[in-house]
This record gives C-alpha cells, structure tokens and sequence, in this order.
C-alpha cells in the first residue's frame, strides 16, 4: 500500500462523503476506518470517489466491499517483513476445494445462528463483503475469521484454519 497525503480540499471530500456514507446506513465504525486509511492511501480515497458518483446500489454495495477489504488489509500489515510458506502450483485447486468446503460449513454455522444480514450487524462488516467472502475460494483473512468467531461464539480453534491469510 503507497503513503500518499492527501491535501486539505481532498480531506473536505472525504469527510463529505463519509457524512452521505453515514446517511446511507453504513456504520460509523465502518466509515472511520474507511476515512483513516482514505487519507493516506490513494486506493482508498479513489474508491470514496467512485462510491460518490455511483447511482446503482449494486455498484456502491461492491466499492463498499472494495473498501472493506482495503481496511481489513490494512490492519493486516505486519509490523516488519514475515517469511510466508511457499505454496505449489500443483497445489492450488485443492487448496481452493478445501478452502470453499470449510467456507461452506462456516456460512452454515452463520445460517443457524442467525444469517449473514445479522452477522453483518453484530460483526461491521459489510453484507456485500460477506457475501463475497462466502461466495469466493479466495483464503479467509484471520481477522474476518476472529471477527466472525466472535459473534458465533466460536473458539479459535473452531475457526482458524491453515489457510487463514
């Protein structure tokens, strides 16, 4: 993620657009986060803009989900370099079956708890992002996967799985 600062006018458009965002629903937790990486990440506030000049709900739902991911990466980001294992080639399509089976099991868990539109409520997260999480074999971030296993009442142990990004 590039450092970049924003100027006072880009600043005033953030702050803006995060009052419309608050207007639309979104939670303040959300839209805080939202506005602190937004001042010193391009990405970021180029999505702020986009959700502005957006007219279709479908499309402001997936900037929001965009935004979200940038967030939960953000807070991601190690302290000092980490070595990650090296992952094969070969390897991948059963990564990615056995990553959508323990996705699966898990959006059952959230089904009998209570449902995505819940557990986006409790957790913050956007429903867009959620639906995108459960939908995708893309590796669960560990702090979605904390954040759900909170609201689930669910263990570490239940919830972290090797491939937890």
């Amino acid at each position: 993620m590039s450092q970049y600062q924003t100027n006072d006018k880009q600043k005033v458009q953030i702050y803006g657009i995060a009052s419309l965002m608050k207007q639309n629903g979104l939670s303040d937790k959300f839209i805080a986060n939202a506005v602190e990486i937004g001042l010193y990440y391009e990405g970021a506030y180029d999505l702020f803009e986009l959700w502005a000049q957006e007219t279709e709900q479908k499309e402001r739902d997936q900037i929001i989900a965009d935004l979200q991911e940038e967030i939960d990466e953000y807070k991601e980001q190690p302290k000092e370099p980490v070595k990650k294992p090296y992952i094969k080639y070969s390897d991948l399509e059963l990564i990615a079956k056995n990553v959508q089976s323990f996705k699966a099991h898990l959006k059952t868990l959230v089904d009998q708890w209570g449902g995505i539109t819940n557990l986006s409520r409790v957790t913050g997260i956007p429903q867009p992002s959620l639906s995108r999480f459960f939908n995708s074999p893309s590796m669960p971030r560990r702090t979605t996967l904390y954040k759900i296993a909170e609201a689930l009442n669910l263990s570490e142990k239940e919830i972290i799985s090797e491939w937890a990004a």
